[in-house]
């Protein structure tokens, strides 16, 4: 069944069961002058390519999900229409869910119920329901537009364009090696076996991987929490192992689990590693494998809220564990290839633990085929440089004017040394600062178990430093590059006077207006980020001194606006400051410069396949010597006028590797 609607026209439904396509509709399908409109549209567009053997062109598609992300709303039709407020009539049915199920899906025959399939014949008052639901889809999808595709919330025409590269890009698909694939998932589950079968030992229970009996063995040896989830097990080891170096001081209300036994620790790190779901992305993309061994539709436009940025879907390809500490490009293909030849024991000569490795190495899956290689390219250190760029921190800047390297420049810094000699180990430390402070990262501190600010910063990025080097590290960084923190403010002042009385302000290649019911940020490309319904309220805000380290009460103007929270889908009010906006800011115009790059090697005959974060990659024949990661590397750093916005030039590099196998650089 399909429902459609020309111009602003009444909304028709066509049954597919019962009657040939509308003759209007089909003339509309293969009218090259009209545009094609549908939330989700790749879907729409596959569709009706394999099912109806229409090919409209690419570029006459759009789409309202992006058109929705693209104003900072996310999730499914009937999420985007709740948080933009649109009335119940012109949402999805409640029902729609189990009607989808019923009509689309074969279904269990049995004595009483002789159906494989589910029609209008067998189920006709259900089968009218389902025909309201697709058109309230309609009528959902056709009042996004209406509120959204306005000239007061500009979407420059290089975001549709950048949107048909994305829809080529996700058609191609991701090569992937199926027996590197299946060998990794069989070596990860024997090595989960093997940790169950320790938990079994220390416990003496019969399954130690069900809560059911693990969590009161742990609770009678000092386990606080009534769950095993995984963010629980790892408050508790990171407060566990504050108590033991004294960074972490008992305090009323907080997670101080001094009660916990050396062996339910032992325990608790065994299931930490037992239960980690980082391999379950080599079940993801066995399941996701088409049959000509590719992996298609894993890049979300715009699927980053906000900032623009592309998001992961089926195994999250925006998500992959690094494989830290890896001595050559010599060593990670020889890991590879063990895997490959399915040598458990092997690959514990590479790796201690297992998982680590297999972990670590997801990146190998997607392997040229054969006679074809990769080329890979990423920009080097690219928010650093947009963050020097919008703030005009020249230090930072002439960092990358000169080549040179922004973890050993602040390193000289923290550490009181030369450039040239900046050792390994101090460019290490350097980069969770070089990184995170940028965006207001406090130093940080133990709550409730957790490491915050670039304490925790840094141990999400591998990096063991202590608390006291946390916050040295944020003040000389605050320091350095002291134009950042001004910028801050700048952006908090600019965005408060918006706010309070229209107008239009800049900082830096920003511009800030009101087009309600958004704060609206310009970027110097001509693409926004919109913030919905703003305010601003005065609030009770805690801090703590750097001296003492006492915790005092100040007041001060919050701002906010309505937005999905960071973890998890529900939409709410967010409180930000300049340090958030600056890393949307930042991440955002990073994105842009992506997006030109992409175009420009689209442009030039590369064949993309992907991209992460600030990185493209391209398949290519192995012999094919125009299209080199030298070539790649030009078209990536070639600048566009708004990179110059405001008389600093953005200075762009970037590294590119051609590769077997896909990996980081």
């Amino acid at each position: 069944m399909c429902a459609w609607r020309l111009d602003d026209g009444p909304i028709r439904h066509w049954d597919a069961t019962k009657e040939p396509m509308p003759k209007k509709l089909r003339q509309a399908l293969e009218d090259d002058d009209i545009l094609i409109w549908a939330f989700n549209a790749q879907f729409e567009r596959v569709i009706m390519n394999r099912v109806l053997n229409i090919w409209p062109a690419i570029h006459r598609w759009r789409c309202t999900m992006a058109l929705a992300y693209m104003h900072s709303f996310t999730g499914d039709l009937g999420m985007v229409a709740r948080q933009m407020g649109i009335d119940e009539d012109k949402t999805k049915l409640a029902t729609g869910k189990r009607l989808i199920n019923m009509f689309t899906k074969p279904q269990k025959v049995s004595a009483n119920q002789p159906h494989k399939r589910f029609t209008s014949e067998t189920h006709p008052v259900e089968w009218k329901m389902f025909v309201e639901y697709n058109i309230r889809d309609v009528e959902a999808e056709c009042e996004i537009k209406r509120l959204l595709d306005k000239p007061k919330y500009p979407i420059p025409a290089r975001e549709w364009e950048f949107y048909a590269l994305d829809q080529i890009i996700n058609d191609r698909g991701l090569p992937i090696d199926r027996v590197f694939v299946e060998n990794a998932l069989a070596m990860a589950n024997r090595r989960k076996d093997e940790l169950l079968e320790r938990m079994r030992t220390k416990t003496g229970l019969s399954n130690p991987g069900s809560p059911a009996q693990l969590l009161p063995w742990l609770q009678a040896r000092g386990y606080p929490f009534g769950d095993l989830q995984k963010d629980s097990v790892k408050k508790v080891l990171t407060a566990w192992q504050g108590i033991q170096t004294g960074e972490l001081k008992r305090e009323k209300d907080s997670l101080y689990p001094d009660k916990l036994t050396k062996a339910a620790v032992a325990v608790l790190k065994l299931r930490q590693q037992q239960a980690r779901t980082s391999t379950s992305k080599y079940a993801a993309l066995l399941n996701a494998m088409g049959e000509d061994g590719r992996m298609r539709y894993v890049f979300q436009f715009c699927g980053a809220s906000r900032t623009g940025r592309f998001a992961g879907r089926r195994f999250q390809p925006q998500n992959l564990t690094m494989m830290r500490d890896i001595e050559s490009e010599k060593i990670l293909v020889q890991m590879t290839d063990v895997i490959r030849q399915n040598d458990y024991e092997a690959l514990q000569l590479y790796r201690k633990e297992p998982l680590d490795a297999l972990a670590g190495l997801v990146r190998s899956s997607v392997r040229a085929p054969r006679k074809k290689k990769l080329v890979v390219c990423d920009l080097s250190s690219i928010e650093s440089v947009v963050i020097g760029w919008v703030a005009r921190c020249e230090r930072l800047l002439n960092v990358f004017r000169q080549g040179k390297d922004a973890y050993k420049d602040f390193a000289t810094e923290l550490y009181k040394v030369a450039y040239e000699e900046v050792t390994k180990q101090m460019r290490k430390m350097a980069k969770p600062a070089t990184l995170g402070a940028g965006y207001r990262l406090g130093g940080g501190e133990i709550k409730e178990g957790k490491k915050t600010g670039l304490w925790g910063y840094a141990e999400n990025m591998g990096v063991e430093m202590s608390r006291k080097e946390a916050h040295k590290n944020v003040a000389t960084f605050r320091k350095v590059y002291k134009e950042i923190p001004q910028c801050w403010y700048d952006l908090e002042d600019a965005i408060k006077s918006v706010i309070k009385r229209g107008g239009s302000r800049k900082v830096g290649p920003v511009r800030f207006y009101m087009a309600k019911p958004y704060l609206v940020c310009e970027l110097p490309s001509g693409r926004c980020i919109f913030y919905k319904n703003p305010r601003i309220r005065r609030e009770k805000m805690e801090g703590i001194d750097r001296e003492t380290g006492e915790r005092y009460v100040y007041w001060k103007d919050s701002i906010s606006y309505m937005g999905k929270q960071q973890n998890g889908s529900k939409w709410l009010r967010i409180n930000s400051h300049g340090g958030k906006f600056i890393e949307n800011i930042v991440q955002a115009i990073a994105r842009d410069v992506l997006r030109e790059g992409l175009l420009a090697l689209h442009k030039a005959g590369f064949y993309l396949i992907g991209h992460v974060h600030d990185e493209a990659i391209s398949e290519e024949a192995a012999n094919d010597n125009d299209h080199t990661h030298e070539q790649m590397r030009l078209c990536m750093i070639r600048k566009k006028k708004w990179m110059a916005k405001g008389g600093a030039d953005m200075p762009l590099n970037a590294a590119g590797m051609t590769t077997k196998i896909y990996r980081k650089d």
